[in-house]
């Protein structure tokens, strides 16, 4: 059987074209494209002396393939230019090593940004990510940092103290090793070395040092735990256990196009409503009219935000198994939708008639929320003699109490509204939009833990992993033939 010819020291007569290196129909043309689109102005700009820094567009591109292809490593970005055709193609056969790439990504972190709402634009102008529905939802993304590296402030600053004893028990050694050789040799013999363990000992202490801090800064209490590797990063808690994370936000649309993705050291996401209304309005450019997000957005101050600002949130108290059903241990008990509440009278109106009026003010704090509650009752004894009071409460001494902080006329209208089937059927959609994102980017992108430390550079990492996301989606709808790139205007 005949072979064909098989050369590896062939030489070309002529040069071959590096556009014949990559199909016509390869998804990194249409990345690329897309990015050609992509005003970039800002970036870095080549050195006047000296060799000229690479091109950003460049680089902004092999980073951003390099997400969208679950490589986040800037050393392994840096194997890729050397092994990957892909990859040599978008950088015309440019190789900056790991540490131009690493500075790169850390020194543009507003330009990133820049990027990340270029990307939205362009796709709002090939008719993608209408503002119609929005779902906003968070997920815990590890730290670069283990387990172990986590202690209380407290626990830190007994370590502080041992440090520095240690310190100062090896520095009495030390010197009574001196003196014991001053008697020997005389006191003109001179040690040209530190005593064993003192730098390790003292480098110790100026860690810790350090730790706490940083602890002071970012208001950490005696019982928060802090990493000794990234100290803003912190301790959550997930389904399959505790770990140092931090909570990364998205807010998608029905598409599943990102248009707003923000990082907090938060674990609970009842704070987070706000800041992602302002973005995704700065970003998008347009009226958001829809939003859905799980309980943990629940809270009274966010459904008074949303009725202000004209927006129709759905947000339920609990999760969706129980929407509709009647919550508390005892539901043969008048439920609290029973009292009727007079609001210029302020008092409740018992089922049996009866005026239930504030006797006691309190307040609920949290790490992260303060209420303010008031509570009702009846006069003292009446409850004792109600003919309803087996169906009312089992205080028989104080009877029954009714709580309201401020915002219950918000939280009636959201669960009537989420009651209802429509309401049930818009707030279903919220599984199908956000959650897929978050596990695309996990999965594809391999953004299961952060590589860079601290909070702004997360910022960064988690803003490159969401532009690359979209970047995806796009290319997909262009390479469906859904879209049209020819439609988007070139920045």
């Amino acid at each position: 059987m005949p072979y064909r010819q098989y050369d590896q020291n062939i030489v070309f007569l002529l040069p071959p074209s590096l556009d014949e290196w990559i199909t016509k129909d390869h998804p990194v043309r249409v990345f690329s494209e897309i990015l050609e689109r992509i005003d970039i102005g800002g970036f870095r700009e080549s050195k006047v002396e000296g060799r000229p820094a690479y091109h950003p567009r460049m680089m902004l591109k092999i980073l951003l393939w390099g997400y969208a292809s679950g490589i986040r490593s800037s050393r392994k970005i840096e194997a890729k230019l050397q092994t990957d055709v892909a990859f040599m193609w978008l950088a015309a056969l440019e190789k900056p090593d790991f540490r131009t790439i690493c500075l790169f990504r850390t020194a543009n972190r507003a330009l990133i940004e820049k990027v990340f709402a270029e990307v939205v634009l362009l796709a709002r102008a090939l008719g993608m990510g209408k503002l119609g529905l929005i779902a906003l939802d968070g997920t815990k993304i590890q730290a670069n940092a283990g387990v172990d590296s986590f202690k209380k402030v407290e626990d830190w600053r007994e370590e502080l103290q041992k440090a520095k004893e240690e310190v100062r028990r090896i520095l009495s050694e030390a010197e009574a090793t001196d003196r014991e050789e001053d008697s020997i040799y005389g006191k003109e013999k001179q040690g040209e070395e530190l005593p064993e363990g003192l730098k390790e000992s003292v480098e110790r202490v100026e860690k810790i040092e350090k730790i706490l801090k940083e602890a002071e800064r970012l208001g950490k209490q005696d019982d928060s735990r802090i990493s000794s590797t990234d100290v803003e990063a912190s301790f959550m808690h997930r389904k399959n256990g505790s770990i140092p994370a931090y909570n990364a936000q998205a807010a998608v649309t029905e598409d599943q196009l990102i248009i707003y993705a923000e990082v907090t050291t938060e674990p609970v996401d009842v704070n987070q409503l706000k800041p992602a209304l302002q973005g995704i309005e700065e970003i998008a450019e347009g009226r958001l009219e829809k939003i859905v997000a799980d309980a943990g957005y629940t809270g009274g101050e966010n459904l008074e935000l949303l009725e202000t600002n004209g927006i129709d949130g759905y947000i339920p108290e609990s999760g969706e198994r129980n929407i509709g059903k009647i919550k508390g241990a005892r539901p043969e008990l008048f439920r609290k939708e029973d009292f009727r509440y007079d609001e210029e009278k302020n008092l409740y109106m018992c089922p049996a008639g009866q005026e239930m009026r504030p006797v006691a003010n309190s307040t609920i704090k949290t790490k992260y929320s303060e209420k303010h509650i008031t509570t009702y009752r009846t006069a003292r004894g009446l409850c004792s003699t109600c003919g309803n009071n087996h169906k009312c409460t089992t205080n028989k001494k104080s009877g029954r109490a009714i709580t309201r902080d401020g915002y219950e006329e918000y939280r009636q209208k959201m669960r009537k509204k989420l009651n209802t089937e429509e309401g049930k059927r818009i707030y279903g959609k919220r599984k199908i939009l956000a959650e897929p994102v978050f596990g695309q980017m996990k999965i594809v992108e391999g953004l299961t833990q952060f590589l860079l430390r601290g909070t702004e550079k997360i910022r960064i990492e988690w803003k490159l992993g969401a532009v690359a996301h979209n970047l995806l989606k796009i290319t997909r709808r262009i390479i469906e033939g859904k879209v049209l790139l020819a439609n988007a205007p070139c920045t």
